[in-house]
């Protein structure tokens, strides 16, 4: 069971806390006890800001490919990645819903550009738009290797307006262009970068020798980042590793609020890079700084 302190009353969670870390090895325990929450953790800090708001952190956009059905043929498009859980989508020609979207395989800007203007040259979408050979070879596989997502329908103009010339700066410090391409039938580009939540907490994990003092592992810690559900609002949690958060977070991800958890669980600090913004533990009650 997890304590965690706010105010004077005690509220009790399910989960691991680090106190009961040796318990991990014991063969009685779970792994679903074994594993910490991201859930717990949101919900410990939520409490410990007391109604604060926590700055959100830019969320580095995807290339996509936006291409317009004027074919006069209604399609079935088959999606290769999980948008649309698997399911295929009706793209209609000659309606106001008639664009299909594109997401592009690569890991970095320029590579998702690269192919998404591969897929224009090899099918001349900007002049045929969503043509039945393009969609052929969607349905079949053939470009797998450089589309992630195909789904829709979606309003081509509607969609195109909202391609923007992004500049982004990854985490290693290399500056990123990409123009947005607009054209009769097909368009080219990224979206401005969404906004999202998301901490960087440092787990305190020790090890002692036989006759040593204890050692703190030395760890990056974890990123939680936090969702809503745009129609059921319901909040949910992932965890990424700062390695992978560096790409997704770029140059931004050195600004994401850290969070530090004390030996018990206890949320100890809440701070953005130069600035508290959150909490201190006095006397077994948080307190706002």
């Amino acid at each position: 069971m997890h304590y965690f302190v706010d105010g004077f009353n005690i509220i009790q969670y399910r989960g691991l806390i680090m106190n009961d870390a040796i318990k991990i090895f014991q063969s009685n325990i779970t792994w679903e006890e074994k594993v910490f929450s991201a859930d717990i953790v949101w919900d410990n800090i939520l409490k410990a800001l007391d109604g604060k708001d926590l700055p959100k952190t830019p969320r580095r956009p995807d290339v996509r490919l936006i291409a317009q059905n004027v074919s006069g043929i209604d399609f079935e498009v088959r999606n290769p990645g999980d948008h649309s859980n698997g399911k295929p989508s009706d793209v209609k020609s000659g309606t106001d819903n008639s664009a299909m979207m594109a997401m592009l395989k690569g890991n970095t800007l320029e590579d998702q550009l690269k192919n998404a203007q591969l897929l224009d040259h090899m099918f001349s979408i900007r002049e045929k738009g969503l043509s039945p050979e393009f969609v052929e070879a969607i349905n079949n596989g053939d470009v797998d290797n450089i589309l992630d997502e195909a789904y829709g329908p979606a309003p081509f103009e509607g969609q195109a307006k909202r391609l923007i010339d992004l500049q982004w700066t990854s985490g290693d410090g290399v500056e990123s262009t990409i123009q947005a391409q607009v054209n009769k039938f097909c368009a080219i580009g990224a979206r401005e970068a969404e906004m999202e939540t998301v901490v960087l907490v440092k787990f305190p994990l020790y090890v002692k020798g036989t006759n040593t003092v204890e050692e703190l592992v030395e760890s990056d810690g974890m990123c939680i980042a936090v969702q809503e559900d745009w129609q059921t609002k319901e909040i949910s949690t992932r965890p990424i590793v700062p390695s992978v958060a560096k790409v997704f977070y770029g140059k931004y991800f050195f600004d994401i609020p850290i969070v530090e958890v004390s030996i018990e669980g206890d949320i100890l600090n809440i701070s953005v890079p130069s600035t508290v913004v959150g909490v201190t533990q006095q006397n077994n009650q948080l307190k706002l700084d």
